[in-house]
């Protein structure tokens, strides 16, 4: 059965050949679900009440006259009158005559249906979307699903494709019991699918809808069971236990105690390797909170035990940042540490050779790490910072460097529990939500382009240094980019106290950039959001971000944290342009009150949904249709309490993995 949901659905449509290339379009696929995945947007009701109508008006009307157009872009008319001598003008615009005249004769009679209302002639139909025999009419009136359309594709030619194949659908075996069904009032698959299909009130479409909630629940389980079985197929397989021995941690000296989130994290990390198991672990905690320093740590413990660590950074700026806070300590232990980039091919051959005869202990690095001429001598830890920019492909590229190595991942990002239940299924998780002592709350204001000028004077005064964040690099319609933002700050500063920086600069100028802004070189740094991800200038304690109504609520409060690193007072200057949408004065009220990255991300997921949250390459729930997280919630609790009260067979998994890969590529893979 679940085999006819497989099968290319043009087997079944009496359709050209165009228009099933454009269904395939439309669908984004050519498989019969594929199509029975595309659901109705909106509905519709056709009236046969010609004093009552509100979308759509179906009559019988006799034909009594035609009148062509007597200027150029005029309409032609129509005019007829029902039964009960209601009079009825059809309108057409830009058509041609003798085909209206053939398919409308005069003194004829039909079923018209189309979009109505009311003029001075009478009410008036334009362009009927029907013209049939008046023995029709009864099913020209009702509720009328309405479908999201591509170029040369009509709401009717969709229509009668999945009515088509809803006909032959037949009863597909249904993975979830129906005692879980009857418990969460759910309909069964195929009952779904039907229903979904037929919508009768606007109330239908809505997510909470039990049909829709049903389809969302099983994308939701799909992706979860794949992650549960990652999380299994780890746990089966017993590695080395590690244990600390001191050797290297007991001769590391901090220059500041750790706070008790950051031990009870440790803590987890220490059983973890210990345990004889793979250890996944995601490390969550707001900007500042000290994840950083616990992964090194975690390294270490590896490194004790005889075996190497890597690191992997989204950026270059991150990575190099990274490797030399980890070099200035290691190198006091006696530690072999490097950074890999897209190096020069001498540079990338000593790498691999120190790698793979354990020369190199802690290996940080970018995307290059992932390359597949890159291997280690033992690599038994892979740390993985800034998760949300990873998906889980890339997460496993790394892994499969080594057998079973320990995963240790790491979010700057709080990630809203609904995510951690849908998306981290294969995640232990460990939270740090204090921040070392002595750090200053951040002071956020709010203030319009137009005092610009006022800001820029007072700016003039301080002595510190400041981020000036512009949307774009190249000049925009509609957004300041960085070049015409460095112009107008040189009429109020000396232009050598002004540099620029973007991701479109090569890496060694950005490193350069970056290395004369931390020693204070000079004193505004107008750039891009690169600057958005571990970039650590105590010097710097003004962070201003201009369009911040553009911005969505986790990247402000990632730029916003890039200052406050210092025992000084920071500020965060959210710069709005108009005309601003009600979410952005909502976004920007938010950094205002709060400084709580906890609060914010929930925020976020309220206002952007998943995909935004999380980042485009985030393990497939980016792709997600139906599972909607800010708009439903309950949808991933209720997955959640199936998956774990279902024994879902390998045949209920591959009906979950075929029905919805296309979905979810990523996950699935």
């Amino acid at each position: 059965m679940k085999d006819f949901l497989l099968q290319p659905f043009d087997k079944f449509l009496k359709l050209s050949d165009f228009t099933l290339k454009c269904l395939k379009k439309c669908c984004l696929g050519n498989r019969v679900i594929d199509l029975l995945f595309h659901f109705p947007t909106a509905v519709r009701i056709r009236s046969g009440d010609i004093n009552n109508f509100k979308d759509k008006l179906s009559v019988v009307l006799k034909i009594a006259a035609h009148v062509p157009p007597r200027r150029r872009g005029a309409p032609y008319k129509v005019f007829g009158h029902t039964q009960e001598g209601d009079k009825v003008v059809i309108v057409y615009f830009n058509c041609r005559a003798p085909f209206i005249r053939k398919i409308l004769p005069t003194d004829g009679v039909f079923t018209v249906s189309g979009s109505a209302s009311f003029t001075a002639e009478g009410v008036q139909i334009t362009h009927p979307d029907a013209i049939a025999p008046p023995t029709t009419l009864q099913y020209w009136i009702g509720p009328e699903a309405v479908y999201p359309l591509t170029a040369r594709l009509t709401n009717r030619t969709v229509r009668y494709a999945e009515n088509c194949l809803l006909k032959i659908l037949p009863e597909i075996p249904d993975p979830i019991p129906p005692r879980i069904r009857n418990e969460y009032g759910l309909p069964s698959f195929t009952e779904a699918l039907r229903k979904i299909h037929a919508p009768r009130t606007p109330e239908d479409l809505l997510p909470s809808h039990p049909a829709r909630l049903r389809i969302a629940i099983d994308e939701l389980l799909t992706g979860m069971i794949r992650l549960k079985q990652i999380r299994e197929s780890a746990s089966k397989h017993a590695v080395e236990p590690f244990f600390p021995t001191n050797e290297i941690t007991g001769r590391l000296q901090l220059p500041f105690e750790l706070t008790e989130d950051q031990k009870s994290c440790l803590e987890d990390i220490r059983n973890d390797l210990a345990s004889g198991k793979p250890m996944n672990r995601l490390i969550q905690g707001d900007v500042g909170s000290g994840k950083t320093i616990v992964a090194l740590i975690a390294m270490l413990i590896v490194l004790e035990n005889h075996a190497q660590a890597a690191l992997l950074v989204p950026t270059e700026i991150l990575a190099i940042q990274h490797f030399n806070n980890i070099k200035k300590i290691c190198e006091n232990l006696g530690i072999k540490t490097d950074v890999m980039l897209g190096a020069n091919r001498r540079t990338r051959l000593r790498q691999t050779e120190e790698l793979k005869n354990g020369t190199t202990q802690i290996l940080t690095g970018t995307h290059a790490l992932l390359e597949e001429e890159i291997e280690f001598e033992n690599l038994k830890l892979a740390v993985i910072d800034e998760q949300h920019r990873f998906g889980v492909l890339q997460r496993l590229s790394l892994i499969k460097k080594c057998r079973y190595p320990h995963v240790l991942v790491m979010s700057a990002t709080p990630i809203p529990r609904t995510l951690l239940l849908g998306c981290y299924g294969d995640l232990d998780v460990s939270t740090i939500r204090t921040k070392p002592p002595g750090r200053k709350p951040i002071k956020t204001v709010v203030i319009g382009i137009s005092k610009i000028d006022e800001l820029l004077e007072k700016l003039q005064k301080r002595e510190r240094q400041i981020y000036w964040v512009c949307p774009v690099i190249e000049e925009s319609e509609n957004l300041t980019d960085i070049n015409t933002r460095r112009e107008y700050l040189e009429k109020f500063f000396p232009p050598e106290e002004i540099r620029i920086l973007h991701g479109k600069m090569k890496a060694a100028e950005k490193d350069h950039v970056i290395g004369e802004f931390k020693t204070g070189k000079f004193k505004i740094l107008v750039s891009t959001t690169v600057i958005e991800v571990g970039v650590d200038i105590p010097g710097a304690d003004v962070m201003v971000i201009e369009h911040a109504e553009r911005f969505g609520l986790a990247q402000l409060h990632q730029l916003r944290g890039r200052v406050g690193r210092g025992t000084e007072e920071s500020h965060c200057i959210l710069l709005y342009h108009r005309p601003i949408s009600e979410t952005g004065r909502q976004r920007l009220r938010l950094m205002k009150n709060t400084d709580d990255g906890f609060l914010l991300s929930e925020e976020d997921l309220k206002l952007r949904g998943a995909g935004d949250v999380l980042g485009k390459e985030q393990s497939g729930f980016t792709s997600l249709r139906f599972g909607n997280f800010a708009d439903n919630e309950d949808s991933v609790k209720t997955a959640e309490k199936i998956l774990r009260s279902v024994d879902f067979t390998p045949e209920d998994v591959r009906f979950f993995c075929d029905i919805f890969n296309k979905l979810n590529d990523n996950i699935i893979a």
